[in-house]
């Protein structure tokens, strides 16, 4: 492992790892098929693995599991979808749109945090049901997101004796224990704990310049209990969390700290979520009804050098009812929700505006060190109501309408949501949807008075799809679908409140350190071929197109955004060689990542009693010089992964053993480059791995 490899990974994991202002259908004829008595054995089932939904896609069954190069982690698997760009290796980022302008949920509650900061989902893969993946113009029920959605479905506990699973691979170990209390209740409990922190230092190169002060380290838990209280009552019990912690010590003479001398002293984070909830479940002639409350709980304490401190917690309370009826000819959607936020924060930072999505940060050694300590109490009010039916039998639609307010922002925000769907023939189907879309303030520093600008308005987004998908009776299914989505009052710093030099002021009296002056665009089409399972295997190809684009509006540059990806094509396969044993693969490749090339450096020396640069001195650093944004772009990316499960029995207990290989023909692919301190040289950071990598796995059914 190279030092800027992790340095870079662990630096932009804290940089994303906490959001202070924590976040928050019916088929024609869906492409699932569950076979009876597969779902009652728990085993293979015979169902598609990509399901069609009107907003997105729907992975399921536990065949998720066994997606190569996921790591027996589902949600991972996200990847292998049309059209997905990960950020940071793990965060996805869809059609055009940052890793932060998603919006997580599941069981109808907010999440915490869904990846570890080691890439790993923060969910036991055993209790993942099901989960979707929304793209565009979604339902009105999810009201904070521009970019996309992730539904996850947690199984509910099974009325059984009770169950035990083990699973341990070099990286994380677990345990799900399941029990039925009486006839009509149950419960389960599942906790992980990671295992890198163990070993890693003996891995790492001896020519690492940084030790671990913490290595990294995590761990998550997840519970529910249900009750059957009669036919028509159940009563669900439910909560999650996790844990973070890594910290990096640079050594004095480390390029990171010869390049940013705010470095010096290293970075680390330790964050946490909790989050309890109790849902009423009530069947009656209005429907399905459910009453939910939540509870949830992030902190982080966040330490990069001198550059930033952070010490945040977020506590929001929720109050949320939803209710599924039958209405007519078609299906009524409706909810209410009420949620309070508090977010306590103590902070002592440079004070140096930026958005590196629209710029190339200025050196925050120029700046000026603040400190603020405050609570801001925010009220959110969300009503949405969509209706789904047939209108003849060629035509169905969904019309919806999402209404929010804050008193943050004091902002209104009314949104139609619209699909409509025609049945060409038996086997056809066109789609038309388009939607309005907002979101709340992913970083803190927005809401601070010392470091953001409380005057910001919410980011919003417009989403237009027109796709045609075959939906035939055979094991082959396919969908063809091209979107455009344009996004405005984008966030952009204020380039008259940045300090560009040694001793410099702003050259700006404006007090709003960002401004909404960002405005964008994304477009695309996507191809997804999917085979479900027969002749003893199944799999999917996607291949995507895109462009993304965005302009600053005060600066008047256009430049392509930087998860412009134009090409991503996936290929996942997996074959049943027999009962006991099952191969598969991922081929992905993607064009290569857009990055500013460093065309020069400029020493900065120390002042001298004259306020003029002191060049009897050695240079405290080099201020690089930057050629245009996002003007460069590296070479195609590819891979290929494969898996191998067998299934045995171990001390008289079903076992499954798995082995896979990662980037298995050892491609060697440039993800960007570390440079010198004086910037005058430069050499290639590669893709992890840069070499096949094997690992094996275990999961015990007790």
């Amino acid at each position: 492992m190279h030092s800027r490899f992790i340095f870079s990974f662990i630096t932009l994991s804290i940089l994303s790892s906490f959001n202070a202002t924590a976040l928050q259908t019916k088929d024609i004829k869906a492409l699932e098929e569950e076979t009876p008595e597969s779902a009652k054995n728990n085993k293979i089932e015979k169902i598609r693995v990509v399901g069609s939904k009107d907003a997105g896609l729907e992975l399921s069954s536990d065949k998720i599991l066994k997606v190569p190069g996921a790591g027996n982690d589902p949600i991972r698997a996200i990847e292998s979808l049309p059209g997905i760009v990960l950020a940071r290796g793990f965060a996805p980022a869809v059609r055009g749109s940052s890793p932060e302008d998603m919006y997580y949920q599941s069981d109808d509650v907010p999440v915490g945090n869904v990846f570890h900061i080691d890439s790993f989902s923060t969910f036991h893969p055993n209790l993942i049901r099901s989960f979707e993946l929304k793209t565009g113009a979604w339902e009105p029920e999810f009201n904070d997101a521009i970019g996309g959605v992730i539904d996850t479905r947690l199984k509910d506990p099974e009325i059984v004796d009770p169950t035990a699973i083990f699973d341990i691979s070099f990286l994380r170990t677990g345990l799900l224990f399941e029990s039925k209390i009486n006839e009509n209740s149950a419960f389960y409990f599942a906790m992980r704990q990671s295992l890198v922190h163990l070993y890693i230092e003996k891995v790492l190169d001896d020519e690492e310049q940084f030790e671990f002060d913490q290595a990294p380290i995590n761990n998550d838990y997840q519970f529910k209990y249900v009750n059957y209280i009669d036919d028509n009552n159940k009563l669900t019990v439910q909560a999650t969390g996790s844990n973070d912690e890594v910290a990096l010590l640079f050594d004095d003479d480390a390029d990171e700290v010869l390049q940013n001398p705010d470095l010096k002293g290293g970075i680390g984070v330790d964050q946490y979520y909790h989050n309890q909830s109790v849902i009423w479940t009530n069947y009656s002639s209005f429907g399905e009804t459910k009453t939910i409350v939540n509870r949830l709980e992030r902190s982080g304490d966040i330490v990069i050098g001198r550059l930033l401190d952070l010490d945040a917690t977020t506590t929001d309370y929720m109050f949320k009812v939803k209710n599924n009826q039958d209405v007519a000819d078609g299906l009524l959607h409706s909810g209410i929700e009420v949620r309070s936020q508090t977010v306590d924060y103590s902070v002592t930072g440079k004070q140096q505006p930026c958005n590196n999505e629209f710029e190339v940060c200025p050196p925050s050694y120029y700046a000026d060190t603040e400190f603020e300590s405050s609570e801001i109490d925010i009220n959110f009010y969300n009503l949405y109501a969509d209706y789904d039916w047939d209108i003849n039998s060629d035509w169905s639609s969904r019309l919806g309408v999402a209404y929010s307010y804050n008193d943050y922002t004091e902002e209104t925000f009314i949104e139609p949501r619209l699909t409509l769907r025609y049945q060409l023939n038996d086997e056809y189907r066109l789609k038309l949807a388009a939607g309005q879309h907002h979101q709340w303030f992913r970083q803190y520093k927005y809401l601070s008075d010392t470091f953001g600008a409380p005057d910001l308005k919410l980011s919003q987004s417009n989403h237009y799809v027109l796709g045609i998908e075959y939906l035939g009776e055979s094991d082959w299914a396919w969908r063809l679908e091209t979107y455009y989505k344009d996004m405005d009052e984008l966030v952009v710093s204020n380039p008259d409140l940045q300090v560009t030099s040694l001793g410099g002021v702003p050259s700006g009296s404006q007090d709003s350190n960002y401004l909404n002056e960002g405005v964008g665009d994304a477009y695309g089409v996507e191809l997804l071929i999917n085979k479900a399972i027969s002749n003893d295997w199944y799999g999917w190809l996607s291949i995507a197109y895109s462009k993304t684009e965005r302009v600053n509006q005060i600066t008047g540059e256009e430049f392509s955004y930087q998860y412009d990806l134009p090409w991503i094509i996936n290929l996942v396969s997996n074959y049943e060689i027999n009962e006991r044993w099952q191969i598969g693969g991922r081929w992905r490749m993607q064009s290569g990542s857009l990055y500013t090339p460093i065309v020069g450096a400029d020493p900065v020396y120390p002042q001298s009693d004259n306020g003029q640069p002191d060049t009897s001195q050695p240079p405290i650093f080099y201020d690089p010089v930057e050629a245009a944004f996002n003007s460069d772009r590296l070479e195609y990316f590819h891979r290929l992964d494969i898996r191998l499960d067998y299934e045995t029995t171990l001390w008289g207990k079903e076992a499954n053993i798995y082995f896979e290989v990662l980037n298995l023909y050892g491609q060697k692919s440039v993800q960007g480059y570390e440079y010198n301190a004086d910037y005058s040289e430069r050499e290639e950071e590669y893709q992890f791995p840069e070499s096949p990598i094997p690992s094996i796995g275990l999961q015990i059914v007790f």
